[in-house]
């Protein structure tokens, strides 16, 4: 039933993710931050250098109040300029690596991401149940948007709805970019690569300082590359093999006209053009029984290889982002004020699905959107006091999509695409939030948080009537429908933290995540009128952690571990839709009564021996599983682990640098079993990945050879399907990571 769901309205799955976002972030570090800007979160400035001194104590901003790490009641990775730089962390692809239980999925080369954390999913069916925030801009859906001058990331990891809202119910992503200073900064990097399939080439760069002395400061950042596709098309029909090309440039400004305000504003434009690419590539998983089958009665005799597919749908892929964002804090005699606000808008074009992964004619899809969205927030934030703080403020949240998918039908170019008709969407997500720490008199190492959050989700959706051919003498046929539905959510989190001396803290927390509920369009194309298929209810989700951290006391050494136990019981996925008595009344929808439990730990460690040498490393598993999801009338996948989560993953890295600025970097990345569907019939093996670096790094700049995926190991990142032309041909088909890439990054500071 999933096959004839999939075949029926393949292109509004695969081509339309849920109108549903959410992203959020964390990290690891080295060396400490410099300290936050005033409450706007922004860093200042850093320069990376030859020598990485002891381990200092290393600042979280995701709270919304300046915190220690090590305070911190939570599972959180901070990652800051330095340990980002030894990375070699240039866009969001690689970033799981860095973190533990954190796993992306995604579905191409410039595709969405998906963020699953501690074995909550997320997947393009559904929805995202992480936000990313980048400056302060929310991204409920992400690209995998470029990471220019990159100054700090933060991994918060479990429910963070008290301040964050919908969609940070597994977790958080803090991006945060170099702001401008009080002296003139600059960075030029020029980056190549190589690989199988081809090759890239970019460069960026980045200058600041001020513009006013002591009143008006400015930066400007930008990045423009080129790059082959990590999987080189055979049988393109338009001639193309693929290529991807990436412009950005941001602008930004710091105003502070009196000791009390600070103003910040920030700008960019993102432009993706990828002639031969979509966004979301499907290839066989066993090579050589795909090439038994076509390679001699549809692919011209051609055969696919590890990286290279057969298509010859006609692909182009064009993305447009234009964002916006103004932060300003005030200070009053008791507290400080802070507001936000941020516009987004983006627009793409992907045309090039192709549904019978092969080098024949037979269907193609596309689709093309218009996004916008609006947030704003205001808080009040306490002064911090011995005896405790609280912070309260009210946000709002809005979204508008349009979107309309096409298909061509046999031969064709890109201009031949049929589209159905436009299909809108729209959200309004209203909070009030509070949160609060407090320390008892007779206890001062105690500090007890507690917070809380109501907000009010608006969504609605219009279909407009139509029909689009799928070929095969199958036509959805698209009826007039205009839906609308509110929901509500009360979140609460409560936390408990005690300090031993200055080397140890324990903590223990408990949080309510949750994500609006939507609509099935399929349903409607269908001719159901029932609610349980039309539209499906708010999923919530439980979490509870305990963990500890530990320093030593001259620094060099820290580790931390938490264990998890989280639960859902009107969890969002595909399931059967069913009628009043629990009859099943058609394939496959997006309902919110299946459940999952997830349990495990993380454990991470950091160690700087000598001023010389530093080794990260971690360790997270997880185990979750179904505990309820009927996926066809005769099937309920109880006790299948969850997809897109594995069993383990690991990280084990080490930087020595000699004194004449000579450095190496190794590391080794440790992924578990992964289920890539829920019938856990798709599946990508456990893998190790290498990487390596070799460079000189002085304070004019550094120069730097490096590989990734030293092995060449060809990994599935995404969602596995069937075939969805032909059905079950015994093969599954997903997107692959990169292969091998080996390069040279040349960098200049001044």
């Amino acid at each position: 039933m999933m096959l004839d769901f999939l075949r029926r309205t393949g292109p509004a799955l695969l081509l339309c993710p849920a109108l549903t976002l959410a992203p959020t972030l964390a990290a690891d570090a080295a060396q400490a931050a410099p300290p936050a800007g005033p409450e706007t979160g922004i860093q200042a400035d850093t320069k990376p250098g030859p020598d990485s001194g002891p381990i200092e104590n290393i600042v979280v901003t995701g709270t919304k109040r300046d915190t220690s790490v090590h305070d911190a009641p939570m599972g959180v990775t901070v990652l800051d300029a330095l340990t980002i730089q030894d990375a070699r962390l240039r866009d969001f692809r690689r970033l799981d690596d860095l973190v533990p239980n954190v796993k992306f999925n995604e579905t191409g080369q410039m595709s969405s991401i998906f963020i699953s954390i501690r074995g909550v999913e997320s997947n393009p069916f559904v929805v995202n149940r992480a936000a990313v925030y980048i400056d302060g801009i929310p991204f409920r859906e992400l690209n995998n948007a470029v990471l220019n001058q990159v100054d700090s990331i933060e991994v918060l990891r479990g429910p963070q709805g008290t301040l964050y809202g919908a969609n940070s119910e597994s977790g958080l992503v803090i991006v945060r970019t170099r702001a401008p200073g009080d002296e003139t900064t600059g960075t030029l990097r020029l980056t190549g690569t190589a690989y199988s399939a081809g090759f890239g080439i970019e460069g960026d760069g980045f200058i600041a300082g001020p513009m006013v002395e002591d009143v008006l400061s400015g930066s400007l950042s930008f990045k423009v590359g080129r790059e082959d596709a990590y999987m080189r098309n055979k049988a393109s029909s338009i001639g193309r093999e693929g290529l991807l090309r990436e412009a950005f440039v941001q602008g930004r400004v710091r105003f502070t006209p009196t000791d009390r305000l600070t103003v910040d504003a920030t700008g960019y434009l993102i432009d993706l053009k990828a002639p031969g690419l979509f966004s979301q590539e499907y290839v066989a998983l066993d090579i050589d029984r795909y090439n038994a089958l076509y390679a001699d009665s549809l692919n011209g005799g051609q055969h696919m290889s590890r990286f290279t597919m057969l298509h010859d749908a006609p692909k182009r892929s064009t993305e447009r982002e234009i964002v916006a964002g103004l932060n300003a804090t005030y200070a009053l005699d008791y507290g400080q004020i802070d507001t936000a606000v941020s516009y987004r808008h983006l627009e793409t074009d992907n045309r090039g699905l192709d549904f019978d992964s092969t080098a024949a004619a037979f269907v193609a899809g596309s689709e093309a959107k218009n996004e916008r969205y609006w947030n704003a927030e205001i808080r009040f934030t306490s002064p911090e006091h011995d005896r405790g703080d609280y912070i309260v403020g009210v946000s709002l949240y809005d979204e508008y999509e349009d979107r309309y998918l096409a298909t061509l039908l046999g031969p064709g170019g890109l201009d031949d695409y049929v589209a159905a008709p436009t299909q809108k969407g729209d959200g309004r997500d209203y909070a009030v939030f509070a949160s609060g720490r407090y320390r008892p008199g007779f206890l001062p190492d105690l500090t007890i948080g507690a917070g809380i959050r109501y907000d009010r989700a608006k969504r609605g959706t219009v279909q407009t009537p139509g029909e689009l051919d799928m070929g095969g003498g199958t036509v959805i046929v698209y009826p007039e429908a205009v839906l609308s539905e509110t929901f509500d959510a009360v979140l609460p989190k409560g936390s408990i933290s005690y300090a031993i001396g200055d080397a140890w803290s324990v903590y223990a927390s408990g949080a309510k995540g949750y994500i609006p509920g939507g609509f099935n369009l399929a349903a409607v194309q269908d001719g159901f009128t029932d609610p349980n298929a039309l539209r499906y209810g708010a999923e919530s989700l439980w979490s509870r952690e305990v963990g500890a951290k530990w320093r030593s006391p001259d620094r060099t050494l820290r580790f931390s571990g938490a264990l998890f136990y989280i639960t859902s019981d009107n969890w969002q996925e595909l399931q059967v839709a069913t009628d009043d008595q629990g009859r099943p009344i058609s394939s496959d929808y997006i309902g919110s009564s299946a459940s999952i439990r997830s349990q495990g730990f993380e454990i991470e460690g950091h160690w700087a021996p000598t001023e010389a040498l530093t080794i990260n490393g971690h360790l997270g598993y997880v185990d979750a599983e179904y505990r309820d999801l009927q996926v066809d009338p005769e099937t309920n996948l109880r006790g299948q682990a969850v997809k897109f989560v594995p069993a383990y993953d690991g990280l084990l890295a080490a930087r020595y640098q000699w004194p004449v600025g000579v450095f190496a970097r190794v590391e080794a990345v440790f992924t578990g079993d992964m289920p890539l569907e829920a019938r856990g019939e798709g599946e990508q093996p456990a893998v190790v990945t290498l990487g390596a670096q070799l460079g000189l790094e002085r304070a004019w700049g550094s120069v730097r050879l490096f590989a990734e995926n030293l092995t060449n190991r060809r990994r599935a990142s995404g969602l596995a399907l069937r075939n969805l032309a032909f059905g079950n041909d015994g093969l599954f088909y997903a997107p692959i990571e990169a292969p091998r890439i080996v390069g040279l990054e040349l960098e200049g500071r001044f």
